[in-house]
C-alpha cells in the first residue's frame, strides 16, 4: 500500500501527520465516503434548518476535512483532496448510468428509438465504453448513491419547506407529481428492473454453466469408453500375437525333432548296408 506523509497543522505533533493510501480505491473504501458525505449533507441539512445560512459560510475545504476525518475514523485512509476529486468522479458516472437507464427504461415502455437499449447492468463492458458509460460501476456503490441523492433531495425539500427562509414553491398541477417522489418512484422502479434483469441473467449464466459441465461429463464419459475399447482391443492383438508365437515356436520344434529323426534314420540305413 502506498503511503503519503502529510503534516496537516504543521505544529508537529503526531496527531497531525497522517499516511495518506494512494492508488486504486477499493469497494469498502467507496462506501465509507458515500456514507461520510451522507452524514455530512444531514449534518449540514440540520444545521441550516437550525442556524439559517451559517453553514453555507462555511468552507468547501472545512467540509471536506470533516469528511476525510469521517473516512479515517473507519479505515479509509485518504486525504481530503483525495475524498473531493473521487467523490466528483463518482457522480459523474453515477449520472451517466442514471440518465442512461431512464431513457432505458422510457423505451421500453415507449416504444421510441432507444426501445433496444438495453440496462446497464446486463451490457458488456465493450458496449458501455460505446455508450459511453463507467464501465465498472458496481449495483451496491450505485444503491449507495442513489439512496444519497435521494435522501438530499428530500432534505433539501423539508429545509426550504419548514426552515426560517421561507422558499416560495411553484404550485404543481395535480397531473404533474413532484420531482423528489416522481424521481424516487422511478428510480424504485429503476432498482426492481436492474435486480430483475440481473437475476435473470444470472439463471442464464447458471443455465449456460449447467450445461456446460454436463457436456465435459459426457465428453469426458465417452473419451473414457474410448480409451477402455482402445485398451480391449490392444490387449487382444497382443494375445494373438503370442499365440502365434507360441504356434510358431511349436511348429518349429517339431520341424526340428523331424529332421533329426529323419538324419538319425539315415545314419541307421548307411551303417547297415557298408560291407563287414
Amino acid at each position: 500500500m502506498d503511503l503519503t506523509v502529510v503534516n496537516q497543522g504543521g505544529s508537529g505533533n503526531a496527531d497531525s501527520v497522517r499516511d495518506y493510501r494512494k492508488g486504486n480505491w477499493s469497494v469498502q473504501e467507496t462506501m465509507v465516503l458515500i456514507e461520510a458525505k451522507r452524514m455530512d449533507e444531514d449534518r449540514r441539512m440540520r444545521r441550516m434548518g437550525g442556524e439559517g445560512s451559517g453553514e453555507r459560510s462555511k468552507p468547501a475545504e472545512l467540509r471536506w476535512k470533516w469528511v476525510e476525518d469521517y473516512c479515517w475514523k473507519y479505515g479509509c485512509l485518504r486525504s481530503q483532496n483525495q475524498c473531493n476529486d473521487k467523490w466528483d468522479n463518482l457522480m459523474r458516472d453515477f449520472k451517466k448510468v442514471r440518465e442512461y437507464e431512464r431513457t432505458t427504461a422510457a423505451g421500453e415502455k415507449g416504444g421510441g428509438e432507444d426501445e433496444s437499449k438495453r440496462s446497464y447492468w446486463i451490457i458488456d463492458k465493450n458496449e458501455r465504453k460505446d455508450n459511453n458509460l463507467p464501465s465498472n460501476m458496481l449495483p451496491e456503490i450505485y444503491e449507495a448513491l442513489v439512496e444519497a441523492v435521494e435522501r438530499k433531495a428530500q432534505r433539501s425539500t423539508a429545509v426550504a419547506g419548514g426552515g426560517n427562509v421561507a422558499v416560495p414553491i411553484p404550485p404543481q398541477s395535480p397531473l404533474a407529481p413532484s420531482p423528489t417522489s416522481e424521481y424516487s418512484h422511478s428510480a424504485a422502479k429503476r432498482r426492481k428492473s436492474s435486480v430483475d434483469e440481473i437475476s435473470a441473467a444470472i439463471a442464464k449464466s447458471g443455465a449456460m454453466i449447467a450445461e456446460a459441465i454436463r457436456s465435459c461429463e459426457k465428453r469426458g464419459e465417452r473419451q473414457h469408453r474410448e480409451s477402455v475399447t482402445l485398451n480391449e482391443r490392444r490387449l487382444r492383438i497382443e494375445e494373438s500375437n503370442a499365440e502365434m508365437n507360441r504356434q510358431g515356436m511349436n511348429g518349429l520344434v517339431d520341424a526340428i525333432n523331424k529332421l533329426a529323426n529323419s538324419i538319425l534314420a539315415l545314419a541307421s540305413r548307411s551303417s547297415s548296408s557298408s560291407p563287414k
